[in-house]
């Protein structure tokens, strides 16, 4: 799916009845660069962030139900999930050993309590 996105501003500004010189001054550009913009498939990430802004309506929404966009989401899903899954694994093995350092403390605090016990006699 191919986002024309000055073509959705443009389609926007038609229906607020906001015109070029209007979106000029309120996005600070020159009403020539909103031109040039309204015929553009991409925008500058700020503009486009002060235009969402004046239109109320946040265009950056457009590219979240792009098919590419989406399905590097999913990868990015299924790698936060298999990381997380890593990380769960650790933390057991973790927990485990810090439990046979605990049962370690404990046999060793009994040896010292029987050699203390037998240098008493």
């Amino acid at each position: 799916m191919s986002i024309h996105i000055g073509l959705l501003i443009w389609k926007e500004m038609k229906a607020k009845s906001i015109s070029r010189e209007e979106l000029a001054a309120a996005v600070n550009i020159t009403k020539h660069r909103v031109g040039t913009l309204l015929k553009s498939a991409s925008v500058d990430t700020e503009i486009l962030k002060r235009i969402s802004i004046k239109l109320c309506l946040n265009f950056f929404e457009y590219y979240r139900k792009d098919e590419d966009l989406a399905r590097f989401e999913v990868d990015t899903a299924i790698q936060n999930h298999q990381e997380l899954n890593q990380l769960k694994a650790l933390i057991k093995e973790k927990n485990r050993l810090l439990e046979l350092c605990d049962e370690t403390i404990k046999s060793q605090k009994k040896i010292i309590a029987s050699l203390e016990n037998l240098r008493k006699l």
